[in-house]
């Protein structure tokens, strides 16, 4: 009777001892690392305690450093909101010149015929403004009411004439004697004139006929005439192919 009694007393024993040690629980990665989680679930706090402390570390600051620390603040401002107004309007630019792009392609644009038409009105205010002046354009000559560039590069006879009246001129008509010695003294190259055979007849380009004529003894051929300045005034007219390059004398009214 004792003999049981031991065994089972000792299995009592053993049982009430397990129940007595500590139980092991099984934890989550969460609740092993509560830190990491918390701040993945609240990530801006991080952000804000940051610049806190950093606003909280410029206030600390002895009086130059904080006043230095504070210019910094203020700068960076003043630079984010540059970068964000630059941003802004090459955003507008960008959508305004594809709005322009886009009107030039469809011929909408109302604006660029008026440019070009007020451009001449201003350059004629000014021609007219400037009539009776004594003073020539920059490098121009004067002589009497006339005003004559002579050009130091060379163009075609059509391409010289363009380019006089782009300035509200033309090529050089010689009608008198005296402008024909001016212009010789003043040359020492061969240029274009204002002269032009159409059919058998020799004009001016202001549609006036030949009249007086200072042609050398053998002039040579083409349709354009040219003066030559280093031969003598009573005739130094030669001609030449009006698509052959020379300089060229333009003549402007005052």
């Amino acid at each position: 009777m004792e003999m049981k009694e031991v065994p089972a007393k000792a299995k009592r024993e053993d049982e009430e001892k397990r129940d007595d040690e500590p139980k092991q629980s099984i934890k989550t990665e969460e609740e092993a690392n509560p830190g990491h989680y918390s701040s993945l679930l609240s990530p801006s706090e991080e952000v804000y305690t940051e610049a806190y402390q950093s606003v909280k570390s410029c206030q600390e600051l002895p009086g130059s450093a904080r006043l230095y620390c504070v210019m910094c603040v203020c700068l960076s401002v003043i630079c984010l909101i540059l970068l964000m107004a630059v941003v802004i309007l090459g955003v507008k630019l960008q959508a305004k010149s594809t709005v322009n792009f886009e009107e030039e392609k469809t011929g909408t644009n109302r604006d660029g015929p008026f440019m070009v038409n007020a451009e001449k009105l201003c350059m004629e205010h000014l021609r007219k403004t400037c009539a009776g002046s004594e003073q020539c354009p920059y490098k121009w000559l004067t002589y009497r009411n006339y005003c004559f560039f002579l050009s130091t590069f060379r163009l075609t006879w059509e391409e010289s004439q363009s380019k006089c009246t782009s300035v509200y001129g033309s090529l050089a008509v010689i009608t008198s004697q005296e402008v024909q010695n001016f212009l010789t003294e003043k040359g020492n190259l061969l240029y274009w004139i204002g002269l032009k055979k159409h059919q058998s007849v020799w004009k001016w380009v202001n549609n006036k006929t030949l009249e007086k004529s200072y042609w050398r003894r053998n002039p040579g051929d083409g349709d354009c005439a040219l003066l030559k300045s280093t031969d003598p005034p009573e005739g130094n007219w030669i001609r030449g192919s009006c698509r052959g390059g020379a300089y060229f004398i333009c003549q402007l009214e005052k």
